[in-house]
């Protein structure tokens, strides 16, 4: 029954049982004729404008809005409230530990070791803040990991080395006490004081900060500059807190705003990649290299669409002047066909009214020339019908090959610049695919990371512009051994992920030594100098629906694991521990 018939019989089921008019009659004798019940409907419009609404700053967001969204789709209250579940238990969790974290990491960091020197420890850590992508889980389990490495690693004895701590609090600075003050005192000038550009007051007392700090002798000056820089560093907070609160709100409105030009743009697909990059740009800490490189991606693709449209438009306009000649002949030949038509009917009028056969010759060749025009009047309406279906179906094929191309340079805005391999966004879609499939089919699915030994190393010796080239090296080799349907993703910097569909863990770890043997067989020319480029690599097994970034931080973990027991290795990482 249509819903016009269903309403119009619970109204008539309602005075036959003299029921109550309430809605909640209503409402069960509607269900009752429809056949449905109560709970059938679901507000799905209301929940998708609640989904749009939802903030998206950090990854832990955006994942929890994509849950909610694909819960939403499929019209499942089990799963909306299962992903409500999962971020009030994120909330729940405990906080991370930072301040006790930082401390034992920089009082490991002091400690002197057998075999590691600081500038190994500085770049190690480096290495860890470059390829943490801003990601502060990350981040932490990464420090408390090398933390507790730098502890296991035997120290050297004390008494050899005092601790800072162990000094005497009191008595006149040394000079190279002096020398840490004018460090210090520059650092507050230059460095703090440039940061507070919208704060002058804080600027000018970190200005001031510095010359006391200058002008201490002995320690008893130092508990009241520390009560000041105290001070500072509290109200310092304050103001990094407003930036982070504007900065959010901002990304806010953007992201607000890119979706609805996503709305309402009807040709959406040229806009895609675009508005994609923009939004994967909003969801990590920005840097100035980022902003740089996004830019200058999307000024190209927006010149190159500019065109495309531009000849598309003017494709479109030759249409529009073929379709207004089309009407102007269909006209002409309107008029041709009606002159033609009175002349006919004057000749019959003619030949009804002749006496004898001589007065019918000169008005029988009159018809004759008269139905020679007409013809030839046709056949040429019908050559330019013809000419201008030709151009039309030519201007056609040229504005779809011109749509194509528009949708083709958008898409490129999933692919890394340098590589040609798929940036953050791509592998984002290429692993929500691969992960359906997986799980419509019950196959294995398996991720690695790669990250390129000692690239630091190489760019500082040769250049980035080698470092470049060993980045295309790379790809090159791994594209020629993976197989069709592996997928391969530069992840940032010198780390790439690769996804292996339809493989076991071992299988994984074969591809993957594969590729680091065949590495191995081709020499990488830098100025003349013959390099071996390697790599570490972490593989594990992607659980059932498990968010990407938990499989990329497990493999990730591994391939750490890897490079700290001698570097081009592959290291195995324990499968995901989901909840039951």
């Amino acid at each position: 029954m249509q819903p016009l018939e269903i309403a119009r019989e619970a109204l008539r089921r309602l005075a036959m049982r003299q029921l109550q008019p309430t809605p909640e009659n209503y409402r069960s004798l509607y269900h009752e004729i429809a056949g449905t019940k109560a709970d059938d409907l679901f507000p799905e419009r209301a929940l998708k404008l609640v989904c749009s609404t939802l903030p998206r700053l950090n990854q832990a967001q955006v994942e929890f809005a994509e849950r909610l969204e694909t819960a939403v789709a499929s019209r499942s209250w089990s799963a909306i409230s299962e992903s409500l579940v999962g971020l009030l238990r994120a909330q729940a969790a405990p906080q991370r530990k930072w301040t006790a974290l930082l401390k034992d990491l920089f009082k490991r960091f002091e400690r002197p070791h057998a075999s590691l020197s600081h500038a190994q420890k500085q770049q190690v850590i480096q290495q860890l803040l470059d390829s943490s992508n801003g990601e502060l889980d990350v981040l932490y389990t990464r420090l408390s990991k090398l933390a507790d490495t730098w502890e296991s690693i035997e120290t050297t004895a004390r008494t050899a080395h005092p601790h800072p701590e162990d000094v005497a609090a009191s008595g006149p600075l040394d000079n190279s006490d002096a020398a840490l003050r004018e460090l210090f005192a520059s650092t507050l000038e230059g460095v703090v004081g440039s940061l507070l550009i919208t704060a002058p007051e804080l600027r000018d007392e970190a200005h001031e900060l510095g010359q006391l700090l200058r002008g201490v002798r002995d320690m008893s000056g130092v508990d009241d500059l520390a009560a000041k820089l105290r001070n500072l560093i509290y109200r310092l907070n304050w103001v990094v807190d407003d930036q982070l609160e504007i900065r959010s709100g901002l990304l806010s409105l953007l992201d607000l705003l890119l979706k609805n030009i996503g709305e309402l743009v009807i040709d959406d697909r040229w806009m895609r990649g675009q508005i994609d990059a923009l939004r994967t740009l909003c969801d990590h800490p920005l840097t100035a290299r980022e902003l740089d490189e996004v830019e200058r991606r999307l000024r190209g693709v927006i010149e190159r669409q500019g065109s495309l449209r531009g000849n598309i438009d003017d494709a479109k306009h030759q249409i529009k002047l073929m379709l207004a000649g089309f009407v102007e002949q269909l006209g002409s030949f309107s008029d041709a066909t009606s002159g033609f038509s009175d002349r006919m009917e004057n000749y019959a009028n003619t030949i009804a009214a002749a006496d004898d056969i001589g007065a019918l010759q000169s008005v029988i060749a009159e018809v004759i020339a008269t139905t020679h025009d007409m013809r030839a009047t046709s056949d040429r309406s019908r050559a330019e019908v013809d000419n201008m279906r030709d151009r039309v179906r030519a201007a056609e094929a040229e504005i779809e090959r011109l749509q194509i191309e528009l949708e083709q340079t958008s898409e490129k805005m999933r692919h890394d610049p340098l590589t040609g391999a798929l940036n953050r966004k791509g592998l984002e879609e290429s692993y929500a695919k691969e992960v359906s499939r997986a799980a419509r089919r019950g196959s294995n699915l398996c991720l690695a990371v790669l990250d390129i030994d000692n690239f630091k190393r190489l760019n500082d010796t040769y250049g980035h512009n080698t470092g470049d080239e060993a980045l295309l090296h790379l790809v090159g080799t791994v594209r020629d051994c993976l197989r069709p349907h592996d997928t391969l993703s530069r992840y940032g910097g010198e780390e790439f992920v690769i996804l292996l569909p339809e493989t076991s863990i071992e299988d994984s770890v074969i591809v993957v030594q594969r590729l680091q043997r065949e590495l191995t067989k081709r020499y990488f020319l830098a100025n003349n100098d013959k390099l071996l480029i390697t790599f570490s690599a972490g593989v594990t097994v992607v659980g059932h629906e498990e968010p990407q970034t938990l499989a990329i931080e497990r493999a990730d973990v591994a391939m750490y694991q890897a490079k700290a027991t001698g570097k081009n290795r592959v290291v195995i990482a324990p499968a995901a521990q989901m909840a039951a």
